[in-house]
């Protein structure tokens, strides 16, 4: 059971109180005056504790009252400094040593007055102990408390360097991985492109060079991101801007109409713009996945007295003709960019449309 300081105070406190009981029948002017000052002080042991000290003494030299003084001290010796413990320990044994009148010191015999010392030590130093042991105690509390936390921050910066370096081994495995496929496509859309005759295949096959030339440095630039050490390689990834919607949706190979209502410029942040171009990236590349050759409405706008930004992107049916093309979907695209939204502290809702399309909508706020 965990001691409770203020408790005790306060039962001390009231046996102070029920102190009086017994020198009751000795009261005098000046007893009930030393007392009543004794008493009235103690309230006050916590913001002035040296004054409370100073009015608790008298009662002590009169020998009325003894545990005011005393609470006083253990007080003293709980929050003040080395020097005034010294000094008010010093006063508070001259009180409980020098009987009252002082002059009746003259008639007790030396066994008395050893007597008087060793109870006159025992009634200052006593406060004094118990109160340097507790606020003793405190302190190492405190300390443990710090050792705690420390510890604590280096766990987590341990589980952070870990992250780092699991993220630095998956940016080794994707880059080799996805770079060896994607490279094998660059180079043989390129020798396609200059073998083939026909001009309209050449185009569609220089195309899909492009994109994976594209692919290629978007992969090194998300690299070097994630081995945390490119701060090039983050800058790049960032160029993602309103300004290069019209052609993200000009190269998706779908049926896109594009209706931006806003101004792309420096005032706007970059995050923010990255953001609502990746939720049109996405959303293409569902389309692509889900519904070829259905017509798809992309729309961003700022609603006027709105500090948010509206990204909105529709679907119509898939085709009959147009059966999906089975490109692998492991779920993580609508739930990723969830998560990039929730980033910059917008939200997303997505949900099939009566025509048997599908609908994204995002608002960021400015």
């Amino acid at each position: 059971m965990r001691f409770d300081r203020r408790t005790a105070e306060r039962g001390v406190a009231l046996l102070a109180c029920a102190e009086l009981l017994t020198v009751a029948r000795s009261f005098d002017p000046l007893g009930l005056a030393v007392c009543s000052v004794a008493l009235l002080a103690l309230p006050l042991r916590r913001r002035f504790p040296l004054a409370t000290v100073a009015a608790t003494l008298p009662a002590t030299v009169t020998e009325f009252l003894w545990l005011p003084a005393m609470l006083a001290m253990f007080v003293v010796a709980c929050r003040a400094s080395h020097r005034a413990i010294a000094g008010c320990g010093a006063l508070l044994f001259a009180a409980a040593l020098v009987p009252w009148p002082p002059a009746a010191l003259l008639d007790h015999s030396r066994p008395e007055v050893l007597t008087m010392i060793e109870g006159a030590g025992l009634l200052s130093l006593g406060p004094i102990v118990l109160g340097r042991l507790l606020a003793t105690r405190d302190e190492l509390g405190d300390r443990l408390a710090d050792l705690a936390a420390s510890q604590e921050r280096e766990r987590r910066s341990e589980a952070q360097r870990a992250v780092a370096r699991e993220r630095a081994r998956l940016a080794r495995d994707m880059h080799d991985t996805v770079s060896h496929h994607v490279g094998i496509i660059a180079v043989q859309s390129g020798v396609l492109s200059a073998t083939e005759p026909d001009g309209g295949r050449r185009a569609d096959i220089e195309v899909v060079r492009e994109h994976s030339v594209r692919a290629l440095e978007e992969l090194r630039d998300m690299v070097g991101v994630l081995r945390g050490a490119d701060a090039a390689a983050a800058a790049a990834v960032g160029r993602t801007r309103l300004a290069d919607l019209h052609g993200l949706t000009a190269e998706s190979l779908l049926d896109v109409s594009v209706h931006i209502a806003v101004a792309p410029g420096p005032d706007w942040d970059p995050a923010l713009e990255a953001c609502a171009f990746r939720v049109v990236q996405e959303s293409l590349n569902n389309v692509r996945k889900h519904a070829p050759g259905a017509p798809v409405r992309v729309s961003v706008l700022a609603p006027e007295g709105q500090r948010s930004l509206v990204v909105e992107v529709s679907n119509g049916p898939p085709r009959a003709d147009r059966p999906a093309p089975g490109l692998p979907a492991g779920g993580h695209g609508l739930a990723g960019l969830h998560e990039r939204v929730a980033l910059v502290g917008g939200s997303v809702a997505t949900r099939p449309t009566p025509e048997g399309g599908f609908a994204v909508r995002a608002v960021l706020p400015r």
